[in-house]
C-alpha cells in the first residue's frame, strides 16, 4: 500500500499584503451583511430563523476591522 505524502510549501507573505488581503476579506463579509439588510434576505439555520437585525453589529465590527486593516496595510493613510 503507496502512501501519499503532501508537502506543504510555505509561503512568505508581506505585512503590507496580509493586512490589504484581511481587509478585502472583512469589507467583502461586511458587504453581504449589508446587502441582507438593505434586501431582507432571510437565513434560516435548521428550524430557527436568523431576525435580519443581526446582521447590524456584524456590519459595525467588520467594517471597523477593514478599515484598520487598510490602514495598517498602507492602502488608507
Amino acid at each position: 500500500m503507496l502512501l501519499s505524502v503532501t508537502l506543504i510549501r510555505e509561503v512568505k507573505m508581506s505585512s503590507k499584503t496580509y493586512f490589504n488581503f484581511t481587509g478585502t476579506i472583512f469589507a467583502v463579509v461586511a458587504a453581504f451583511h449589508l446587502l441582507r439588510i438593505l434586501f431582507g434576505w432571510q437565513i434560516a439555520v435548521g428550524n430557527f430563523s436568523i431576525p435580519v437585525s443581526w446582521s447590524i453589529i456584524p456590519v459595525i465590527v467588520l467594517s471597523v476591522l477593514s478599515y484598520f486593516a487598510f490602514k495598517l496595510g498602507g492602502i488608507l493613510k
